[in-house]
C-alpha cells in the first residue's frame, strides 16, 4: 500500500513539473512574439482608436503589466478555478473550453478507436498471411500512410469526396447557423467522417506493423507449437493464444501515441474548420489570446499525460503477469 502511494505521489509530482514547464514555455513564446494582442483584439484597427481608449483597453486586458506579472496573475486565478477571459471569443475561457472540448474528445476518441481496431485487424491478417499478396499490400500501405502528412491526406479527401463527388460536407461540424448537437445523427456522422477517417488512416500504421510482428512472435512460440501438437486448429490458436497476447500490446502502443494523435487532431480541426479545442488553440496562438492558449495547453497536456499514464499502467500489469 505504501509503495502504491509513493508511486501515485511521484506521478503527481511529475505531472506538476511537466505542466509548469509547458506553461512556462508557452508563456515565454507568447512574450517573445512580435504580434500585437491589442491590435488583434481590435480587429487590426488599432489606429482607429484613440490613445486614451487604447490605454483603457490595455489596462482591462492586463497588457500594461509585464510578462512575469501577467503570468503570476494567471496562475493565481487558475489556482482558484478561473482560467481568464478570452479576448478572441469575448467570453470566459472556461465557457470556450466547455463548448469546444467535447467535440475534440469525440473526434480523438473515434479516431483512436478506429485506428486501433482497423490497425490491429490488418496487422493480424498480414501476420496470418505472411508472405502473401495481402501481407505485402498491407505492409506497403502502412509504410506509405506513415509517411503521408495528415493535412495532405485531408486535402485529398476534401478534393475527392466533398468537392469532386459531393458526398460529404467540405468543412465544419454543422451547417451554418446550427451547432453540432442540433443537427440529426446523419448530419453529425457526415461532418465527422472526413476528419475521423484522416486521423484514423494516418495513425493506424504503427499498430499494423507492431501487431504483425507481435503475432508472428506468438505463432513462433513454444506454447503455440505445443497447442498445435495437441490438435488445436488455426482458429483455436488465434482465438486462445494470438489475440490475447497481441491485443493488449497494441492497446498500450495506441495509448502511448496519444500525443501524436492530439497533434494530428489539431491539424485536422484546422484543416476541416472543425470547432474543437485544437482549432481554438491555433487561432488563439495567431491572435495571441494568452488566457485561452494557456488553458488549452494545460488541458492538452493533461490529456497526453493521462494517455501515457494509462499506457505505463497497462504495460506494468502486462510485465507483472508475464513474470508471474
Amino acid at each position: 500500500m505504501t509503495k502504491k502511494l509513493v508511486e501515485v505521489g511521484l506521478a503527481a509530482l511529475r505531472l506538476s513539473l511537466q505542466l509548469m514547464l509547458v506553461l512556462l514555455l508557452i508563456w515565454g513564446l507568447l512574450a517573445a512574439s512580435p504580434l500585437d494582442p491589442l491590435n488583434v483584439y481590435l480587429g487590426g484597427n488599432r489606429f482607429g482608436v484613440s490613445a486614451e481608449q487604447q490605454t483603457v483597453l490595455m489596462q482591462q486586458l492586463g497588457l500594461n503589466l509585464s510578462a512575469g506579472e501577467r503570468l503570476c496573475d494567471w496562475l493565481a486565478a487558475a489556482s482558484q478555478g478561473y482560467l481568464g477571459y478570452s479576448a478572441l471569443f469575448h467570453q470566459d475561457v472556461s465557457q470556450v473550453i466547455a463548448e469546444r472540448l467535447p467535440l475534440s474528445v469525440l473526434l480523438m476518441s473515434l479516431a483512436w478507436l478506429g485506428s486501433l481496431v482497423l490497425g490491429y485487424l490488418l496487422g493480424l491478417v498480414a501476420a496470418l498471411k505472411q508472405g502473401s499478396v495481402f501481407d505485402v499490400c498491407i505492409r506497403r500501405a502502412a509504410w506509405a500512410l506513415s509517411a503521408i502528412p495528415p493535412f495532405w491526406l485531408g486535402m485529398l479527401f476534401i478534393s475527392l469526396f466533398a468537392v469532386g463527388l459531393h458526398w460529404l460536407p467540405v468543412c465544419c461540424a454543422a451547417p451554418p447557423g446550427m451547432s453540432f448537437s442540433e443537427q440529426p445523427l446523419s448530419g453529425q456522422l457526415a461532418h465527422l467522417i472526413l476528419p475521423v477517417l484522416t486521423l484514423t488512416l494516418v495513425h493506424m500504421s504503427p499498430v499494423i506493423l507492431h501487431t504483425r510482428e507481435k503475432v508472428l512472435d506468438v505463432l513462433a512460440s513454444d506454447y503455440v507449437a505445443y497447442a498445435r501438437m495437441h490438435g488445436d486448429n488455426q482458429a483455436r490458436v488465434v482465438s486462445f493464444h494470438v489475440i490475447p497476447n497481441s491485443l493488449v500490446p497494441a492497446v498500450v502502443l495506441q495509448l502511448a501515441s496519444f500525443a501524436e494523435l492530439f497533434g494530428g487532431s489539431v491539424l485536422a480541426e484546422t484543416l476541416f474548420s472543425f470547432p474543437g479545442i485544437g482549432q481554438a488553440l491555433v487561432t488563439a496562438a495567431m491572435a495571441q489570446d494568452t488566457a485561452l492558449l494557456m488553458a488549452g495547453t494545460l488541458i492538452s497536456a493533461l490529456l497526453v499525460f493521462t494517455g501515457n499514464a494509462a499506457a505505463n499502467l497497462i504495460a506494468e500489469r502486462l510485465l507483472a503477469g508475464e513474470e508471474g
